[in-house]
């Protein structure tokens, strides 16, 4: 402590200079004033050791409940997407699902005093909701059925959207089905048209090679009548024959150009619908398959497992409440100390003020 003081308070009188410096508390005044004090300061610690002994065996331990809502899936163009947003469901659950729940489990349970606060929440990165809530082994059973009746409610919403999706996948599907039946019925028709196009050429070959005989024969017998024509009464005969020859090559021509150009144009057009037939089966069968695969990817939303307990307890142990019980009892045991040290200085100089 210095000893020298200030030069506008040498003149102050003995009492009041000792009064001014009676403050300045070095470390040794420090220490001296805690070992003054030592008895209060060790009532003070043991409380606080005590009650933070007694608050860990009294306390029960508290438990994390927890469960995780996988949402939906369904396939769009080529991508997998969720039936709703994570945030809006989210949203869901925070502001209607949650306070109704636990609406309902107070109703349904009105001896209960508290009901489970459950907290929802999107892990980073992720595409589910997990739903978490903390309490003693006690109350385990309300915490789980909050949760499930959550879930429940959940599933309920994203079911409804599922089913929509489902049964409109369906009629399309069945549509795309019924649509490929029809086009294998056209393809049947047309290659029966082609096979009754075979007949019909094998028919006209027939036909063509008939009429040839019959225009050779005829030519034949024109030839050995214009030898034995040898006066104007067989004129009329060889006109015939003339006619008859004609008609013969009239005939053929006509079924010349139908087994030329009229059956070839024909099976060439049947090919070209059978053709296409057979491309419209295909990109049928691709849209029947990709209606299959948006049924076999409509995934339900779904808790991904049943709410549960952690298997340990949450929340400082027996020992951490200790310590920090002691820890509080040394700063509180410091101040009162020192707060002890003040009432003693004040009424000293209540005394010296009254003396």
């Amino acid at each position: 402590m210095t000893k020298n003081p200030p030069v506008h308070e040498q003149n102050l009188p003995p009492h009041l200079y000792e009064s001014a410096y009676e403050d300045e508390i070095n470390l040794v005044d420090l220490w001296l004033v805690l070992m003054r004090h030592r008895t209060l300061m060790a009532v003070v610690v043991a409380s606080c050791v005590v009650a933070g002994i007694v608050f860990a065996v009294l306390t029960p331990a508290k438990y994390q409940y927890s469960t995780s809502i996988e949402l939906g899936t369904r396939l769009s163009g080529e991508d997998v997407v969720v039936i709703e947003s994570p945030e809006t469901l989210l949203a869901k659950v925070q502001e209607s699902y949650i306070p109704l729940a636990r609406q309902q489990y107070l109703a349904g349970h009105s001896a209960v005093g508290e009901v489970p606060k459950i907290e929802a929440r999107i892990p980073k990165g992720s595409q589910i909701i997990v739903l978490s809530s903390k309490g003693s082994e006690s109350v385990g059973v309300a915490h789980k059925a909050v949760q499930q009746t959550v879930v429940n409610m959940v599933k309920t919403d994203h079911n409804r959207i599922t089913d929509v999706l489902r049964k409109e996948t369906e009629i399309l599907q069945n549509r795309a089905v019924a649509k490929l039946e029809e086009l294998k019925d056209d393809a049947t028709l047309i290659q029966a048209r082609e096979k009754r196009l075979e007949d019909i050429s094998v028919l006209l070959t027939g036909q063509a090679r008939d009429v040839r005989d019959d225009l050779a024969r005829a030519r034949a017998d024109r030839a050995n009548a214009i030898r034995q024509t040898k006066d104007e009464s067989r004129a009329l005969t060889l006109m015939m024959l003339d006619s008859g020859v004609q008609q013969y090559r009239q005939r053929l021509a006509q079924i010349d150009e139908r087994l030329k150009i009229t059956v070839v144009d024909s099976r060439d057009t049947l090919t070209r619908q059978l053709a296409n037939n057979r491309r419209a089966q295909l990109s049928q069968q691709d849209t029947v398959v990709k209606l299959k695969i948006q049924l076999a990817n409509l995934r339900e939303t779904q808790a991904l497992v049943p709410p549960m307990r952690s298997p340990e307890a949450t929340g400082p142990g027996g020992s951490l409440i200790v310590m920090l019980a002691l820890v509080l009892g040394l700063m509180l045991g410091v101040f009162a100390a020192f707060f002890a040290e003040f009432l003693s200085r004040v009424r000293r100089q209540s005394l010296v003020a009254q003396g």
